[in-house]
């Protein structure tokens, strides 16, 4: 998303600088003569983690700080937006504490949880449990949720102390972008009640083509990394049980036991874009039995986008464009019982005709296209500026880390 609209931006005559971690061997921008790169030259946290250096610097990395203030000293606050996307496994909050201490329009889009949730998903990975508490409150500093080991945890759980109570990073953000009213709603509970969300989807990146006729095939697809939190054991239970022909595209820590639950299944590991287009059109419903909660939910609006079908996990953004019984079905979070029936509706032709036919009709009524994307960003980044025009509030938020 980040490289897709700094290009939109750039096309529609903004200046941009496209400030990375890393990613100097990419081609994003390089052409474009009001796209600027800029990158610091730090790695992905987990490479190296073990060491203290690497500890320190997940936490709060400064020469990314040092890298921003450069930038920002060159650019005029009355006319310059920081937008943020993804920071925390490189960047780190370090970028967005230099930003609004220089009293820069800061806004960041919430494609995770991190800002507030130490584990960044409001979620319980060892029981694979959605998770309610309060951040930062007692209870949720004793629940071992973390996905790695309770030791990770305690880190997580340090960099967001240093991040919010003691930087005050959250209550310096400007706005910030929901990528769904999902997404909204669940990061209202731990930011400031002042704070401004706006709800922006993300783009689903799909070429206006004729509806697949998917009552015409048999395949249930399921794409994305092969996690327990993403749900394809779900899957793999309800299809075994059924019998059914369900092709999974991905791979990771999961698979070993997906073939196990049902070694009849089609495996086919990472597969390129044009791969997946192909099983897509083999598709007669798209499976997105995510057990943790997805901030968007980007597989299953393409489904649709091409007439498929989708039978999603209520409880995820999925929600939000999947209507039960009208472009889709809906099952219980969590419940391969219910995804079970779900898919044993798919049996009948007429209904996946339907489904199907409504699936296309109802995404391409309103289309999520980088246009309609862009639009939404820039009325959005001057409605903050005029706002802002004082930056008094930001000055009150700054902390008092060296940045």
């Amino acid at each position: 998303m980040a490289f897709d609209s700094a290009c939109a931006l750039a096309d529609n005559g903004h200046r941009v600088i496209l400030f990375t971690a890393f990613g100097d061997d990419d081609n994003v921008g390089k052409n474009h003569k009001l796209i600027s790169r800029v990158s610091v030259g730090s790695d992905w946290i987990r490479q190296g983690q073990h060491s203290p250096g690497a500890a320190i610097r997940g936490i709060w990395n400064f020469r990314a700080a040092r890298k921003m203030r450069e930038v920002l000293s060159k650019l005029d606050c009355r006319d310059t937006v920081v937008h943020v996307h993804l920071y925390s496994s490189a960047l780190t909050a370090s970028v967005l504490h230099a930003a609004i201490r220089q009293k820069f329009v800061t806004i960041l889009t919430l494609h995770d949880y991190f800002i507030t949730c130490p584990n960044g998903a409001y979620f319980v990975f060892p029981k694979a449990e959605l998770c309610d508490r309060r951040a930062l409150s007692f209870s949720c500093l004793s629940c071992d949720c973390d996905s790695r080991k309770r030791s990770h945890k305690i880190w997580r759980v340090a960099r967001t102390v240093l991040q919010n109570p003691i930087a005050g990073i959250k209550d310096g953000i400007s706005a910030y972008i929901a990528v769904s009213g999902t997404c909204a709603a669940l990061a209202r509970r731990d930011l400031p009640a002042s704070a401004r969300i706006e709800t922006v989807p993300n783009v689903v990146a799909v070429e206006r083509l004729p509806p697949i006729d998917a009552a015409r095939n048999k395949e249930f697809v399921f794409t994305g990394r092969l996690e327990t939190y993403k749900g394809p054991q779900l899957l793999a239970k309800a299809a075994s049980e059924l019998r059914l022909p369900v092709t999974f595209c991905g791979s990771g820590p999961a698979e070993a036991d997906l073939r196990k639950i049902y070694p009849e299944a089609t495996y086919l590991g990472w597969v390129d874009a044009k791969k997946v287009i192909e099983v897509l059109g083999k598709a007669r419903a798209f499976v997105f039995p995510s057990v943790y909660r997805e901030t968007f939910g980007l597989s299953a609006a393409e489904a649709l986008a091409k007439g498929i079908p989708v039978v999603a996990s209520r409880g995820t953004a999925a929600e939000e464009f999947v209507q039960h019984d009208e472009n889709g079905l809906l099952f219980e979070h969590n419940s391969p019982e219910d995804l079970a029936i779900q898919l044993s509706k798919l049996s009948d032709d007429k209904l996946v005709e339907r489904l199907g036919r409504e699936a296309y009709k109802r995404y391409w009524k309103n289309p999520l296209t980088i246009g309609a994307h862009v639009s939404r960003l820039t009325a959005l980044y001057e409605s903050v500026l005029t706002r802002n025009s004082s930056f008094a509030h930001v000055s009150s938020a700054s902390g008092t880390l060296p940045g």
